[in-house]
């Protein structure tokens, strides 16, 4: 018991930590290019088109070897030193480049934001799925931390952007230097009988990983993510910008920007404690469903805010989907795909489903903001969710089991 509960507050803090770094960088991510770089909403998408690009040739490549090294640390060590460097990287490198060339620059920023968040958030949240069935904790209540860690982050970037915004970039350098420490201290020790059956186990091969890809489930479960989840996560990419429009100033929409998304994230993190319960009591099939209306309800809505109160109100329906779509989708994963493959299952369905489709969608998007606005944009793109939401209700597996095959011999 006690090596469990050190497990899980280690895994408590790494979350608090990695996330303080997310909170820096990606609330204001679009804002800080259009107004501080000054580049258009077009390139915007260019530079959110190279994250996904980058993110798409590592996904599938580190959940294979996650599953590998099981609770080997090592692709946690090159997150903690990744985010370490934010500052140097992102004052020094990204930002002068994005002056002199904007292509450059998006590929730069790309590079970076795609293998500290684009890829690193998967491979953490796999990691400590993994971890936490060993040690028999619930994932959600861990990943808590992970709101709270963002709202932070986004609350110190929100006060630092007026100020001086290299501050900002030396806080997620800051919280990369308390990961060192982290991963440096977190020794993983599992159940005894888990730690026998690992030991009974044949070790995952590569033929065992290209055999998902047969499976009609695996492509449902990716449909509903690149139909529903990437499609809503490339509308909340510049949804800064939008939401600076109901106030009198862009300053001024930031800062209250700022405020809303860290109200948002702690909501976030309240709704992660109770997300296992709600995704054991109705089904992870059902909790997607749910996600998916939400999505689609808020991409819709969006359109149809007529002020600064309605468009917050809106924005704070992300609080009641984000935290209970990333459990349902990890314990669909352990439902309906075998458990030994879950960082495969979850690094190429939930992530690189929804970066690879992104490629195409941030930078026609951005096109599509610029030339039918945002409003109608918005209209188009909750449809697309909602249908894919609908479809998904016959597609996805209802199974909340699932039965252990023998691992065939290679």
């Amino acid at each position: 018991m006690i090596d469990s509960n050190k497990n899980y507050y280690m895994s408590c803090l790494f979350f608090l930590f990695f996330f303080i770094g997310w909170g820096c960088c990606y609330p204001y991510l679009s804002l800080w290019l259009t107004e501080t770089i000054g580049i258009s909403y077009g390139d915007v998408g260019l530079v959110y088109s190279f994250t996904a690009i980058v993110a798409v040739c590592v996904q599938p490549l580190f959940g294979f070897i996650s599953d590998k090294l099981i609770y080997r640390k090592n692709l946690m060590w090159m997150l903690a030193l990744i985010i370490t460097l934010f500052a140097p990287y992102w004052i020094y490198i990204f930002a002068p480049l994005l002056k002199i060339n904007v292509i450059l620059g998006a590929l730069a920023g790309g590079i970076y934001i795609g293998m500290a968040y684009g890829a690193g958030c998967g491979i953490c949240e796999a990691y400590i799925d993994k971890v936490s069935r060993a040690s028999g904790f619930e994932f959600g209540r861990a990943r808590m931390f992970g709101g709270i860690g963002a709202a932070i982050g986004t609350f110190a970037a929100g006060k630092l952007y007026g100020i001086d915004q290299n501050l900002i970039f030396w806080t997620a350098s800051a919280a990369g230097v308390c990961l060192l420490f982290v991963v440096w201290k977190t020794k993983v020790k599992t159940q005894q009988q888990h730690s026998a059956q690992l030991t009974a186990t044949k070790p995952v091969t590569l033929s065992d990983a290209t055999a998902l890809l047969k499976l009609k489930k695996f492509w449902f479960f990716a449909a509903y993510m690149i139909g529903v989840g990437a499609v809503y996560e490339t509308y909340d990419q510049q949804f800064a910008i939008y939401y600076s429009h109901f106030f009198e100033s862009k300053a001024r929409g930031a800062e209250v920007f700022g405020y809303l998304t860290t109200g948002q994230i702690f909501l976030d993190a309240i709704v992660m404690f109770f997300a296992p319960w709600f995704v054991n009591k109705i089904g992870p099939k059902n909790a997607l469903l749910y996600c998916g209306l939400i999505m689609s309800l808020r991409i819709i809505g969006s359109a149809w805010a007529i002020g600064p109160v309605s468009i917050s109100l809106i924005k704070l329906l992300h609080g009641f989907e984000s935290s209970v779509l990333l459990v349902a989708a990890l314990k669909y994963i352990t439902a309906n795909f075998n458990p030994l493959l879950s960082a495969t299952v979850y690094l190429i369905d939930f992530q690189f489903s929804k970066s690879f489709s992104s490629i195409f969608l941030s930078t026609g998007i951005g096109h599509m903001y610029q030339n039918m606005g945002f409003t109608s944009s918005y209209i188009v793109l909750g449809c697309i969710a909602l249908f894919f939401t609908l479809i998904s209700f016959i597609t996805l597996d209802k199974a909340r089991v699932f039965i252990t095959q023998p691992v065939p011999a290679h």
